[in-house]
């Protein structure tokens, strides 16, 4: 597969180009494919182990701008070269140390599954990967994931996170949910307790959440 596409830690999706065969026509065919699920997100584009030249970054910049309810927040690189390269053509380039990102944890095959609607209660969702949900989910409902966990929406029902794995993330614009668990580690919150544009991280054995704001009233 020449592209791939995860959640990122800003509550985005990250396309992931690593086939030395890409070319720009494809990448951009396989965007249009995706326009739904990329719709009103945050995008990135990672280049993985591929060095494109300026001409081609400044053409793939231009095309994503324009991708209709897209912002696009620039380009993610392993390779000095394609750094350079997105420096030289004016756009934003983050190195990515990918060796740390414990690929022996999550098999090649196992890609971000996306749930365009409400998780309601009663209804469960799970994945041996990441999962990312386009709406809220509901008191009652649960989701269960191997990797991360991101929700475009509210948290109030039951989500575990990183199962079986020793590291994983949880995020969510609202949370107000008694309890989250994450690796087999349980954190749970006070009743009354909101909290706004969320994350919660667990590494090395702990747990670290945070937040713009936090409420504690009804």
């Amino acid at each position: 597969m020449d592209y791939k596409i995860r959640g990122t830690n800003i509550l985005g999706i990250e396309v992931i180009v690593s086939n030395s065969n890409w070319n720009i026509e494809k990448l951009k065919n396989f965007l249009l494919e995706k326009k739904a699920i990329l719709k009103k997100t945050r995008l990135i584009i990672t280049f993985d182990d591929v060095i494109p030249d300026e001409n081609g970054i400044r053409e793939i910049a231009s095309f994503c701008s324009k991708l209709p309810d897209v912002f696009f927040c620039g380009f993610k690189t392993n390779k000095k070269e394609t750094r350079d390269n997105c420096i030289s053509a004016g756009f934003p380039c983050d190195m990515s140390k990918l060796e740390l990102e414990k690929k022996n944890e999550r098999a090649s095959t196992e890609e971000i599954k996306f749930i365009k609607k409400t998780v309601r209660s009663g209804e469960k969702v799970s994945s041996s990967g990441d999962i990312a949900i386009l709406g809220d989910v509901n008191p009652g409902a649960e989701v269960e994931a191997g990797g991360n966990v991101y929700i475009f929406g509210s948290l109030r029902g039951l989500v575990r996170a990183g199962i079986g794995k020793k590291e994983c993330e949880v995020r969510a614009l609202f949370v107000q949910t008694p309890r989250i668990e994450v690796c087999g580690r349980e954190k749970t919150f006070e009743r009354k307790e909101k909290f706004f544009n969320f994350r919660l991280v667990y590494k090395n054995d702990k747990i670290r959440i945070f937040t713009t704001e936090r409420a504690n009233n009804g």
